[in-house]
């Protein structure tokens, strides 16, 4: 009986560990509910937080992936997915360059001006240094590879 029960428990410690590694590997959260992504533009590397919520998840969830995005409006690019994330939109009434957010249900925008809005839109998250986020995006036209970070 002895034996049956550290072989039992044996076993779940090692299921578990393998799953608490999985689980790093899908990006989870982090301690303050951010999951860590990176956005290679061209030849810059920028790293991102992206919000704890099921639309990042599902996002993550296709990772890796890379978009050709377009320019808009002289303070974003954009790319509609081929695939609907869920949402929670709502009228954040500002932008801030760097932003990662979700128009609609599968357009992936990332703001590289700050700005007022009147639109609505689902968070995904945030570029930590955004310095050089329009020259990358102009030198790449738009091409972006969204990745876990390690």
């Amino acid at each position: 009986m002895k034996k049956t029960f550290l072989l039992c428990f044996s076993l779940m410690f090692v299921l578990f560990a393998a799953c608490a590694e999985d689980a790093n590997s899908r990006g989870e959260t982090n301690g303050d509910g951010t999951m860590n992504i990176t956005l290679t533009i061209g030849s810059k590397i920028f790293h991102a937080k992206l919000e704890d919520n099921s639309t990042a998840r599902a996002l993550v969830s296709l990772f890796p992936l890379t978009l050709d995005m377009s320019e808009l409006n002289g303070n974003e690019y954009y790319n509609y997915l081929n695939t609907s994330l869920p949402t929670a939109s709502a009228n954040p009434k500002r932008i801030n360059a760097g932003d990662i957010k979700l128009y609609g249900s599968n357009c992936v925008v990332i703001f590289y001006k700050s700005f007022s809005t009147s639109y609505s839109y689902t968070t995904l998250g945030a570029i930590d240094a955004q310095d050089e986020l329009l020259e990358a995006l102009r030198q790449s036209n738009g091409k972006v590879m969204f990745s876990l970070s390690e």
